[in-house]
């Protein structure tokens, strides 16, 4: 017989583990906050290259957005998953545990001839 067995809890973590990674994105957004600096501080060479620099850090800061949509969808999604397991087998039981009860209620008669 072939079957599956599904560590319900685990699902749980990881979809926790997952959220809780949207923390350290947010801090490299942060930094990438930081790390623009106004026009001035890029003298004569700067204006160059400082669009470029800045169109950059709003591409980085975008995909760090992106990235942090990307964990919270999975988390929810691993959660949610892990809530149908749950349910599954809490149906199950449920069904089992009726079956017992109507198989002990049985009355088994012998009949002779």
């Amino acid at each position: 017989m072939s079957g599956f067995n599904v560590n319900i809890e685990a699902l749980h973590q990881y979809s926790r583990k997952l959220a809780s990674h949207k923390s350290a994105v947010n801090k490299v957004s942060g930094l990438v906050d930081q790390s623009d600096v106004g026009d001035e501080s890029w003298g004569v060479v700067g204006w160059f290259v400082k669009q470029s620099y800045t169109d950059m850090l709003g591409e980085l800061k975008d995909l760090m957005t992106e990235m942090e949509n990307g964990l919270q969808s999975a988390s929810d999604k691993i959660s949610a998953a892990a809530k149908h397991y749950q349910e599954a087998e809490d149906g199950y039981q449920s069904e089992l545990k009726r079956i017992a009860s109507e198989v002990e209620k049985t009355t088994v008669k012998t009949i002779s001839s």
